[in-house]
């Protein structure tokens, strides 16, 4: 069976896409979010997900309360959340730019 032009078009776009998606894979696979409270004593870093990856506690807040502290690393994890959201939604939205979908966690969609 002989190649036609549009056969060849057709594998170069596959080929493309493939690559394309092989490096949104790649660059989704190392997201990261870091989010800081207790005035910069507590932070927190996740992973794609949200997965914790790190919690540091330092300076003044280790004079917290165990229940002011658990409400600081809660703090400090929402915000590395909200950051690793706000990373996938670039990605997400610079190969993939009618894609809103991210948009409700990020509120890159709201005025």
């Amino acid at each position: 069976m002989e190649a036609t032009p549009q056969f060849w078009s057709d594998a170069a776009g596959a080929e493309k896409t493939f690559e394309q998606a092989n490096e949104v894979r790649e660059r989704l696979a190392r997201v990261t979010g870091t989010g800081t409270a207790a005035r910069g004593g507590v932070r927190v870093t996740v992973g794609m997900g949200g997965r914790l990856t790190g919690v540091v506690i330092a300076g003044r807040a280790m004079e917290l309360s165990g229940e002011a502290l658990g409400a600081e690393i809660m703090t400090a994890a929402s915000l590395a959340e909200k950051a690793a959201a706000r990373e996938v939604h670039s990605i997400a939205t610079e190969f993939y730019p009618d894609l809103d979908f991210w948009d409700q966690y990020t509120g890159a969609g709201e005025k």
